[in-house]
């Protein structure tokens, strides 16, 4: 298929009239002819148009072309023609894959692909490409950090199938834990080819730790292997500063003194380090004179709470108008069940990490109901007689919902505070969360969030047999055979034709000249 850049010159075409017209027009010389008398001439008939002829007609023909070549050269033709486009080859590698257990399980396999032309990037954000060659392995990029690997494969296996042209062919090597394929599965395009590989391992890590009421030392591990994850616990008496601690079945912890915060380092397994508070947990309970059976309540499901957990704490309950504690004594979590301004009272903490809590204030209008409370991991319903409208907040995080759906309990952070504001009140008149045997665990809940960082950094789970294979793509692609677009620009060549008949007209022109010369 042709085309062209500039077309308008194609118009210069109709030059070739003027050439035309030139020789058409064109008067030749008339001969002398020497007679010694015209006498016996016999007159003719003068014809018109007698100059009217055709003369050197290659000539003409060549000049023709050369203003006609003239013209496609401005135009600037173009040559286009659809060719097989070669699929684009590559090859993804988890970033877990360049530990030292794992690399050589898949070294000859790539470096093979990589001497067959594929690319080889890695399988994370941005898919960077590794500069393989001839005489570069794949083991040349093998990474000895210990630090885990939290790449969803997943959610680049759907970046891949949305960005990579539909001929693609690409081999996606991953490993096979649980934790590197979070969510959804995907679906692979018939063209992709999706490897798992076994990487068998165990790991331990430090889950949390804290001092008892008792002043020992309570720890907690986690374990996991290919089926499962466990939680152990172990009390062990308060270390020295600098001290091992040796535990049958499970890696040693080194205990090491600070100022402010004491830490732990595990020896073994994840080799992770957590914080250890040296001070107890620290609670207040500020409340009005009108909430006194809110308190009361609240007061026991706290304590219950904080026993079975065994973490050393104060609790203190404060009553308006009472004084407030000292700065000295900053408490880790405020419950205010009080419609007293809050911010004065934080405003003489601003470098402690507080959570406050906020319950219905007087002030608020309320909402008279016959619904429940949704609360995750909570199978029963607790129902919800009274309620306050919450604002819309699009900061705030929603931790429990009405029955209709509506906010609750919601979460916001604050700089170094975290807010919690529950829009209804911790006594029977205004839901069942106080009479629920339960409502111990949820109040832990939040004193205590749990630590789900080891589902991503420690799990060594792996996929379900059933479910290690995602699901083929479905769906089809308009191009069955892909093809490319070749551009071939005539430009060039027909610049040297264009020279070439420049010289051949310029060769006739002279000859004719020449010709003529000698006939005189």
């Amino acid at each position: 298929m042709f085309q062209f850049l500039n077309p308008v010159w194609l118009w210069a075409m109709a030059s070739v009239a003027v050439p035309i017209a030139i020789h058409l027009w064109n008067k030749r010389q008339p001969k002398t002819v020497q007679v010694g008398s015209i006498r016996w001439l016999q007159p003719s008939e003068s014809r018109k148009l007698s100059s009217l002829r055709l003369t050197q007609p290659w000539l003409l023909l060549l000049r023709c072309l050369l203003l006609l070549l003239l013209a496609l050269v401005l135009a600037q033709p173009q040559f286009i023609r659809q060719v097989p486009a070669v699929p684009a080859k590559h090859v993804y590698l988890h970033p877990s894959l360049f530990q030292a257990n794992a690399l050589p399980l898949v070294a000859a396999t790539v470096d093979s692909l990589a001497q067959k032309g594929w690319q080889i990037h890695k399988l994370q954000p941005g898919f960077p490409m590794l500069p393989l060659t001839q005489e570069t392995s794949i083991q040349s990029f093998q990474s000895d950090s210990l630090a885990a690997d939290t790449t969803n494969a997943w959610a680049m296996l759907r970046v891949l199938n949305r960005s990579l042209p539909s001929h693609a062919h690409a081999w996606i090597f991953t490993t096979d834990l649980l934790r590197h394929h979070r969510g959804k599965y995907p679906q692979l395009r018939p063209n992709f080819k999706w490897i798992p590989v076994p990487v068998p391992q165990t790991n331990a890590w430090l889950q949390d730790a804290y001092y008892t009421s008792k002043g020992q030392l309570r720890l907690q591990f986690g374990r996991s292997d290919a089926q499962e994850v466990t939680f152990l616990e172990r009390t062990v008496a308060k270390p020295a500063a600098g001290q091992t601690i040796s535990l049958p079945a499970l890696p040693s912890v080194r205990f090491s003194a600070h100022a402010e915060a004491d830490s732990l380092a595990l020896q073994g397994g994840a080799r992770n380090s957590i914080p250890l508070a040296k001070e107890p947990l620290r609670v207040l309970v500020r409340y009005a004179k009108s909430r006194q059976a809110d308190v009361k309540y609240l007061r026991a499901a706290l304590q219950t709470a904080l026993e079975y957990r065994g973490a050393a704490f104060e609790l203190t309950v404060s009553r308006e108008p009472l004084p407030l504690p000292l700065p000295t004594a900053a408490p880790n979590w405020v419950f205010w069940l009080t419609d007293e301004p809050l911010a004065p009272f934080l405003a003489r903490f601003p470098k402690n990490r507080l959570k406050t809590l906020q319950d219905a204030p007087a002030s608020a209008r309320v909402q008279k109901l016959e619904s429940w409370l949704q609360i995750p991991g909570l199978a029963q319903h607790v129902p919800l007689h009274q309620r306050t409208p919450a604002p819309e907040n699009p900061a705030a995080q929603v931790l429990w919902q009405d029955g209709y759906g509506h906010p609750l309990l919601t979460q916001q952070l604050d700089s170094l505070q975290t807010h919690y504001r529950f829009y209804s009140r911790f006594h029977p008149t205004w839901n069942a969360l106080p009479d629920n045997g339960q409502f111990p665990e949820l109040l832990l809940r939040l004193l205590f969030p749990e630590n789900s960082a080891w589902e991503t950094l420690y799990d060594t789970r792996t996929l379900p047999q059933e479910l290690e294979q995602p699901r083929a793509f479905s769906g089809s692609f308009s191009e069955n055979r892909p093809k490319k677009e070749e551009v071939l620009d005539l430009k060039p060549w027909l610049v040297g034709l264009l020279a070439l008949l420049l010289a051949v007209e310029r060769w006739l022109a002279g000859r004719d000249v020449s010709f003529q010369n000698n006939k005189k």
